[in-house]
C-alpha cells in the first residue's frame, strides 16, 4: 500500500468515526479514477450544516490537526491541516451542483477494506469548468481525455 493511500485510510476512517458524509472530489478522485494528475491535497464535498461544521472540528480534533477557514469568491472551504496532506472541505461547487445530485452520480471506489464516494468526472469536469481558475483550467483537458477514453472502451 502506498503512503497516500495510507493518509487516505487514515481520513476516510476518521470521518467514518465522526459520522461525517462527504464526497470525494478534485484531484484526488479524478487520481482514483484514472485521470493522471497529481495533486497537493485533499478535497471533500459536504452539505453545509452547523452539524457538519461541529464534525469537521470533530475530525481535525481527533488527528490533532489545525483548522482554518478561508472565503474567496469561488467557494467557501474549511481547510484541516495535518502534518502529512492537507483536507478541504468544500460547501459549494460549480453552480446547481448540489450534494445530493453528485452523490446520485458518485463513483464507489474501494481502497484496501475501505469504500469511499468519489465524484463522477463529468461532475467534477463541469465544476472544475466552472469555477475557471488556473490550476482547474490546466488539467480539464485530461479530464475531458480521460473520460472520452473510458467511454470508449465500455462501448
Amino acid at each position: 500500500m502506498s503512503p497516500d493511500e495510507i493518509i487516505l485510510l487514515k481520513i476516510l476512517g476518521e470521518l467514518k468515526k465522526v459520522k461525517l458524509e462527504a464526497i470525494l472530489v478534485g484531484g484526488v478522485a479524478c487520481a482514483l479514477q484514472g485521470v493522471p494528475i497529481m495533486t497537493q491535497d485533499i478535497d471533500f464535498f459536504i452539505r453545509d450544516t452547523e452539524l457538519n461544521r461541529k464534525k469537521i472540528n470533530q475530525f481535525a480534533e481527533n488527528l490533532n490537526w489545525n483548522v482554518f477557514k478561508f472565503n474567496d469568491a469561488i467557494t467557501e472551504t474549511i481547510r484541516v491541516e495535518g502534518k502529512e496532506v492537507v483536507v478541504d472541505f468544500i460547501f459549494r461547487l460549480g453552480p446547481k451542483q448540489t450534494f445530493e445530485n453528485v452523490r446520485s452520480r458518485t463513483k464507489k471506489i474501494k481502497i484496501e477494506n475501505t469504500f469511499c464516494k468519489a465524484a463522477s468526472l463529468e461532475d467534477i469536469l463541469y465544476a472544475k469548468t466552472s469555477i475557471g481558475r488556473d490550476k482547474d483550467k490546466a488539467v480539464l483537458k485530461i479530464i475531458q481525455d480521460t473520460i472520452c477514453i473510458r467511454n470508449d472502451i465500455l462501448k
